[in-house]
């Protein structure tokens, strides 16, 4: 398989170089037409783009075109992660990335599940590539994903916005809250011209870890005609390789490769893209709380990924527009499990597919938007070693909104109404919940945005949502009781400020109420042969702060500053009320971040505070060892261009938690502590 990808990377090469060939002596064709415009060559009618800029109106937040457009209200909840805030913060993987995200909350264990994102303390979140909903092996699957694919993330706080997705998790949804509280957009990156990249990285973390290596290569061109047709296509292979030692046991490894093609013509605008991953991962060994090795033994080897995607738009006329998309995912694990002290090892086998397509129009009439559409997922899991993880579901759902503008659009409103059904054709056992169909999910949003003058902006959201019982398997409770419908009720309240490009603030106010709330407990009952976990109800109330304040100082120096205050969380279960604030959830967490340029060097510093807190759950139970969280991570990077002709070669040295803070924030079967500071040289050659 490593042949293959790295096979694919070779071919990359000679792509590039065919791309490239006719352009060899541009630079001196530049000198001698000076008269030509710097940002296009002419040739036979055909423009090749050569200016690095966004040619996306897909990527517009307003543009109707916008696959994934939020309501103006519900933009201020949006954070938009560009490709060169990517490369700024250098991140280690996906998780890495999200982690700096306003509110976010990632957590690390070393068995099974690798990481738990948690969005303003709690919920769950519905996370799409380009138009593919992914399933709900989603950490496996992106924990291998290249940041160096993503052109765009997009993370939409709340999830008020109904249009972007299923509210209800697809595929096998075994345990946890019912709706969702939030969605992570991945846009892959398409060329932007005729462009080319090649980057090689290496690493070395504290310690006696062995470095670890990143290959990757970049290839792609876009054309466009005077006859108003376009074209782009683009190439990207991966090879990762991070080894750890025994004492750790947390390497990765993996490769990777995608196409992006696309095509336009008048009001017809067509984009496809094909990934496909292999690798394998080690599942880092807990340290107890008396300070011993756990001697349990986890890992993957190998996993496998497919994501296939295509989205088609038609604009009828400039207010009216259709798109419609696409897409299949599949997922294969092999998981392997034992100890270091003997070599008896099981393995068991998962396979995971998914397939679904969505219709939407947007139309415009004067100051008003329609938006209309559904959705429609089938997915199917077969487990080799658990029954009840194979499933076969379909969900269902279909979504309408209107959008007013007032004042010439300094007062805009909003309503909305989603609804999503899952029907469960198979799911565990024989017997147990075979072609039925669940509760369905109904949800209602409102909001508005009012531009006050034009220093001041005020936004507010109001969500309220019902979802039946969830679960592809017979959900019981403790005590054998019927479960309850669960139900949410959101508010969130914002005011932002332009006092300059240097100072604008903004203060975000949540209150987030859920009712019959479904958790997971350690005790199992068996029926059919198949074991179950019995579920808890409980009431849980989520109120919090959220102040960011960011500019631009001069032209040379970005920052941002953001901080997350939780005000209330109290759960309530069988008439006890629970205060999660410092016993499983941080009081606060701070992010911020600075980039400085002066001639041809960058500097990107990021640093990440999270208070401490005591307990962590899982199906094992409570662990009650106390000193999770509570650490300050410091990120830091320097990069310098070299201009070679028409060849860039960029330089970057980074450190990944430059004070060498070894938390964890996690316990099981013991701590999952943090590599602490690593040091790496990444070289780039770019055209």
């Amino acid at each position: 398989m490593k042949y293959q990808y790295r096979k694919l990377i070779n071919t990359g090469l000679i792509f590039t170089s065919l791309i490239l060939a006719p352009y060899a002596g541009a630079e001196d064709d530049k000198e001698i037409k000076t008269e030509q415009s710097s940002s296009a060559q002419q040739i036979e009618g055909m423009t090749v783009v050569d200016k690095a800029v966004s040619l996306r109106r897909d990527l517009e937040p307003d543009s109707i075109t916008n696959m994934y457009r939020v309501e103006k209200s519900a933009q201020f909840g949006t954070e938009v992660f560009t490709e060169e805030d990517i490369k700024n913060l250098q991140p280690d993987n996906f998780f890495d990335l999200i982690e700096n995200a306003v509110g976010m909350d990632v957590t690390y264990q070393g068995r099974k599940q690798p990481f738990f994102v948690s969005q303003r303390g709690g919920g769950s979140l519905t996370y799409i590539i380009d138009g593919a909903v992914l399933p709900s092996s989603i950490n496996r699957i992106l924990y291998k994903f290249p940041v160096s694919a993503i052109e765009e993330m997009q993370v939409v706080r709340g999830s008020t916005s109904l249009s972007l997705g299923p509210v209800i998790p697809i595929g096998s949804s075994s345990s946890g809250s019912g709706v969702n509280t939030g969605f992570v957009i991945i846009r892959t990156k398409q060329p932007k011209k005729t462009e080319a990249a090649l980057t090689a990285s290496i690493e070395k973390s504290v310690g006696d870890q062995p470095e670890a290596t990143t290959e990757s290569i970049y290839a792609g061109t876009r054309h466009e005609w005077e006859s108003g047709i376009s074209a782009y296509g683009g190439l990207f292979g991966s090879v990762t390789d991070k080894p750890s030692d025994e004492q750790w046991f947390d390497g990765r490894r993996s490769e990777s490769g995608m196409v992006n093609m696309g095509f336009g013509a008048g009001k017809f605008n067509i984009n496809m893209m094909a990934y496909k991953d292999s690798g394998d991962f080690e599942m880092q060994r807990g340290i107890k709380f008396d300070g011993t090795l756990d001697t349990a033994m986890w890992y993957y080897d190998p996993l496998k990924t497919e994501v296939y995607s295509t989205d088609m738009a038609v604009q009828w006329t400039p207010n009216q527009t259709t798109i419609f998309n696409i897409f299949q995912t599949s997922f294969e694990q092999s998981e392997h499990n034992g100890s270091f002290i003997n070599s008896n090892m099981k393995e068991s086998t998962y396979e995971e597919e998914t397939k679904g397509m969505g219709l939407r129009h947007n139309a415009v009439f004067g100051n008003t938007l329609i938006q209309a559409g559904g959705q429609i997922s089938e997915s199917n899991g077969v487990s080799a070693g658990s029954k009840w993880s194979s499933y076969d579901t379909k969900v269902t759902g279909w979504s309408a909104s209107i959008e007013h503008k007032f004042f010439e659009g300094d007062l805009t409103v909003d309503a909305g109404y989603r609804q999503d059904e899952k029907h469960i054709d198979e799911s565990g056992s024989e017997d147990v919940n075979e072609d039925v169909d669940m509760a369905p999910s109904k949800v209602y949003a409102m909001g508005a945005f009012w531009r006050i003058n034009d220093t001041y902006t005020l936004n507010g959201r109001y969500f309220r949502g019902k979802q039946g019982t969830v679960g592809d398997f017979d959900m019981r409770l403790v005590d054998d009781a019927a479960p309850h419908p669960e139900r949410q009720e959101r508010i969130e309240l914002s005011i932002s400020a332009d006092y300059a490009s240097y100072l604008k603030p903004s203060v975000t106010w949540y209150d987030i109420d859920t009712e019959n709330k479904k958790s997971s407990t350690s005790s199992t009952y068996d029926l059919n042969g198949a074991t179950y976990y019995y579920y808890s109800e409980s009431d849980e109330v989520r109120r919090g702060l959220e102040v960011m304040i960011q500019g631009k100082i001069l032209k040379n120096t970005t920052y941002k500053i953001s901080w997350t205050r939780t005000l209330d969380y109290d759960s309530t279960s069988n008439g006890v009320t629970t205060d999660s604030i410092g016993t499983s959830k941080p009081e606060d967490s701070y992010r911020f971040s600075l980039s400085q340029k002066w001639k041809e060097y960058r500097a990107n510093l990021s640093i990440r505070k999270v208070d401490e807190w005591q307990n962590s759950s899982s199906p094992m139970g409570t662990a009650q060892y106390g000193g999770l969280g509570g650490y300050t991570r410091i990120d830091a990077n320097i990069k310098r261009d070299f201009i070679i002709k028409n060849i860039t070669l960029n330089t970057t040295l980074f450190c990944r938690n430059l004070g060498n803070s070894h938390y964890s924030t996690r316990y099981v079967t013991g701590y999952y502590y943090d590599r602490g500071r690593t040091l790496g040289l990444e070289l780039a050659f770019k055209y």
